[in-house]
């Protein structure tokens, strides 16, 4: 699970996440601490899991808002606004629940401390913004920039510049070895180390096939010596978060790491999803009602949408959906992407597709065992033959049940053309290869981001 949240995060946002963490820890404790007057107002381990509670609270809110996105630590501005926006219902829970429990152990609360309250509260928010500004600068200056050697050349080498060049200084390329260009001139070991730690290299990325053992040689060297050697596709996969379809091969899949589906970790998921579809579904029936009469009023056609999707092991099967199209939508018969500001998209239908309400009944897909909350989205057949024959690999998105919502769907715009799908396929194939607890829980509160923001709907 660890390996998981620092993949996730990147090392540098995981330190964010510990030292706010902690920060937030402390600050609901001294809260509580001043503000009740009594000094046994309840077990001191008791107050610490509510503070822990509520720093667990501030950390979901956080990344539901996006704020350890680097791009966002990186932008003082959008973190001030977010970071207020997070810390004023937290703290105001903070505060609610002391008076709560103060008043259900009789106990008085002086309101000279609650103002102090609401000054540690200040204090405390100065001190985040104080931790991101320090974080942001310690970013830009390149503290936790990692700086790499690339060994190999080409495409990658090319794809790897352009890679560094956008990774708001997650690492630096500051070399590069061609070993084309050393076939009469074998590397040295030592030389090719020594240089290494003299360029204050931290990783060797290999990109490339070849029988030379000076090379190996020299690349077993710099791991003896405590460099980390690192297989080109495999830190791809770990910077952009998808695999590279077009690297991909069977031989890969089958002698990678990932790609495990056990019975008892397939047992619990599929246990947790028919726990959570149906809370949802009971949950949302006031929206479910108010929907269908918006729908039925605005012209009077069916209020749910039915069609067909792939989904596990190519089986089909029929999606339910509120209908957000007229009722001719497609009465050629030819299937067709959805585009921005679709004409055949009602009024209503606008409204439910930008807050993702169309999406609710496919929690009845997800009791009847046809979904999961978490997966790939499930495609019609008619586009599932077109991918599967130009695009490798594509029906391995078969292998695990498709989902309401997925890694693609939170990581990658809508996708409305072969290249889109293409993208999106290497995120799809990223979550399956490297499905977690933590990753379904990653996804499910960008998730939560994405509908708050209105992003990304059609």
């Amino acid at each position: 699970m660890r390996g998981t949240f620092v993949r996730l995060l990147g090392t540098p946002q995981s330190v964010l996440v510990v030292l706010e963490a902690l920060l937030v820890t402390s600050g609901c404790i001294a809260a509580i601490y001043y503000s009740v007057s009594h000094p046994n107002f309840m077990p001191a381990a008791g107050i610490s899991g509510i503070a822990i509670g509520l720093a667990f609270s501030f950390i979901g809110a956080a990344h539901i808002g996006g704020l350890y996105d680097r791009a966002a630590v990186l932008n003082f501005e959008r973190t001030c606004w977010r970071i207020a926006w997070v810390v004023a219902p937290i703290f105001g829970l903070a505060v609610v629940a002391t008076g709560a429990l103060a008043k259900h152990t009789n106990l008085a609360i002086y309101p000279h401390r609650v103002e102090w309250t609401l000054v540690l509260t200040i204090f405390w928010f100065v001190c985040a913004i104080l931790l991101r500004i320090v974080f942001r600068n310690a970013l830009r200056s390149g503290y936790f920039t990692r700086r790499i050697i690339l060994v190999g050349s080409g495409r990658h080498a090319a794809d790897l510049c352009d890679l560094a060049a956008n990774s708001h200084e997650r690492f630096q390329l500051v070399g590069q070895l061609d070993p084309s260009a050393h076939e009469t001139a074998p590397v040295q070991a030592g030389s090719f180390t020594e240089w290494a730690f003299l360029q204050r290299v931290s990783e060797v990325v290999v990109a490339v096939d070849t029988t030379d053992s000076s090379i190996w040689h020299a690349l077993s060297q710099c791991r003896l010596a405590g460099l980390t050697v690192t297989d080109y596709l495999d830190f791809w996969e770990r910077e952009t978060r998808r695999l590279s379809v077009d690297d991909l091969s069977h031989s890969r899949i089958a002698l990678c790491r990932g790609f495990s589906f056990g019975y008892v970790g397939n047992r619990l998921r599929r246990a947790t999803d028919i726990c959570l579809a149906f809370l949802l579904f009971v949950s949302s029936a006031p929206v479910f009602a108010l929907t269908a009469l918006a729908i039925k009023l605005q012209d009077g056609g069916p209020i749910f949408y039915r069609q067909e999707r792939i989904g596990l092991g190519g089986k089909t099967f029929s999606v339910l959906k509120f209908r957000s199209m007229r009722v001719d939508a497609e009465n050629n018969g030819v299937p067709a992407w959805a585009t921005e500001h679709d004409s055949r998209v009602t009024v209503v239908g606008r409204v439910i597709r930008k807050l993702r309400i169309d999406e609710l009944p496919q929690f009845i897909n997800v009791l009847r065992g046809d979904m999961a909350i978490i997966g790939p989205r499930p495609e019609r057949p008619y586009f599932v033959q077109q991918f599967s024959q130009s695009i490798p690999f594509y029906d391995c998105r078969h292998v695990v049940r498709p989902g309401i919502t997925g890694w693609a769907q939170v990581s990658f715009r809508y996708g409305a053309s072969m290249e889109d799908t293409r993208r999106k396929l290497s995120y799809d194939l990223y979550y399956i290869k490297n499905r977690s607890f933590f990753l379904d829980v990653s996804i499910l509160f960008k998730t939560i981001g994405v509908v708050l923001r209105g992003e990304g709907a059609r």
